[in-house]
């Protein structure tokens, strides 16, 4: 039996997932990249290039705009041999200053990446260390810039945690996952066609986010691996879309590590050297925002599993705009089908479903008998 409620959110869901245009694109520009990449002579050994991020994980979304060939994508370019951050970082980015494809489109250095600016779209080139060099809760090393001339290496695991979140999954609503192919050494990324429960409970709360900051500095945003790692450790392996939703979103504050002065870290659960938290100290408006946005969601999301229709669409609205109005619609449509067809059952609380729990509804025809 789906719930209404499971129902619309699930509609909702596929309105904000990338669409079939936004993922040709994202594989293209990825093994174009990555080709670069392995291929450039101004790399000194070898280099593999694999993919991380939400598109990774299967939680990306469409931008708040609703264009359907917009995206974003991360890759690692993982050098195997050189134990030098500067070198890392600054080849790669040489690597891309000399493209004719890409030096027009690459965006000032950041502090970890190099990014590759698309109208409406961008790639992250992350380029690493080969996490052999450190332990094995390490996958990678990424390169910092931590001044002008200064650079270093920060422990990380985005491939393990990747194993986690999708065994956190529980492989309820089963993805459907192409299976992968290897382009020389560039790994190509998985290819989701349906989303467990908990990937699209990540959707759903980065969506919330993304429209709650719509038109504040971006900067301040919450970052999608915090969401991530909290929705990851709240969800208990609820089999339907609107009572995982309600209780993840309940759970997420339970899920913050505090130390012994009341500092708040967000660990990766894989390895605790990587603190998603490491900027609030500097950058303090960020803890501010994650709490603001925190304290929005349980209010607007908490009570998203049994709340009566109208508030529920109200509640909806003020994150998904028009979108709920569609949704209802086709709910609509799909109860006077189900009626039509003689096996629907009226459940208690006046939700037709394909059921025999409840009171079976008499189908209406043309006459109205």
């Amino acid at each position: 039996m789906l719930k209404e409620q499971s129902y619309v959110l699930q509609e909702l869901c596929k309105k904000i997932s990338l669409s079939d245009t936004a993922k040709k694109a994202v594989k293209q520009h990825y093994k174009a990249i990555g080709s670069l990449v392995t291929e450039s002579d101004l790399i000194e050994g070898d280099v593999n290039v694999k993919p991380q991020g939400s598109y990774n994980l299967g939680t990306a979304i469409r931008p708040l705009n609703g264009s359907e060939d917009d995206y974003d994508i991360d890759l690692v370019a993982i050098f195997e041999n050189k134990n030098d951050p500067q070198y890392i970082k600054e080849t790669i980015g040489e690597v891309l200053k000399q493209s004719k494809r890409y030096s027009e489109k690459l965006l000032p250095e950041k502090k970890r990446a190099w990014t590759i600016d698309y109208e409406g779209s961008h790639v992250d080139v992350v380029p690493v260390l080969d996490g052999i060099f450190s332990d094995e809760d390490t996958d990678i090393m990424i390169t910092n810039k931590v001044s002008n001339n200064q650079y270093e290496f920060r422990n990380s695991s985005p491939f393990k945690f990747k194993d986690w979140f999708i065994e956190r999954g529980k492989n309820i609503y089963q993805t459907v996952i192409e299976k992968r192919s290897i382009f020389g050494d560039v790994e190509e990324p998985e290819d989701y066609q349906e989303y467990t429960i908990l990937q699209q409970v990540v959707q759903l709360l980065k969506y919330h986010r993304n429209k709650m900051f719509e038109n504040r500095d971006n900067e301040v945003k919450p970052i999608s691996m915090i969401i991530t790692i909290l929705a990851g450790k709240a969800y208990a392996g609820q089999n339907d879309l609107s009572t995982a939703l309600a209780e993840v979103v309940k759970e997420l504050r339970n899920q913050i590590d505090y130390d012994e002065l009341g500092i708040p870290h967000i660990f990766n659960p894989i390895n605790k050297d990587e603190d998603f938290t490491d900027k609030w100290e500097e950058h303090p408006e960020r803890e501010t925002a994650f709490f603001e946005w925190l304290d929005a969601v349980e209010k607007e999301f908490s009570a998203v599993n049994d709340a009566p229709r109208l508030e529920l669409a109200k509640s909806l609205t003020l994150t998904f705009g028009d979108s709920v109005a569609e949704v209802y619609n086709s709910l609509g449509n799909r109860s006077q089908k189900l009626q039509k067809s003689g096996n629907v059952y009226l459940s208690k609380n006046g939700v037709f479903e394909e059921d025999d729990n409840g009171k079976k509804a008499k189908p209406h025809t043309f006459w109205g008998e």
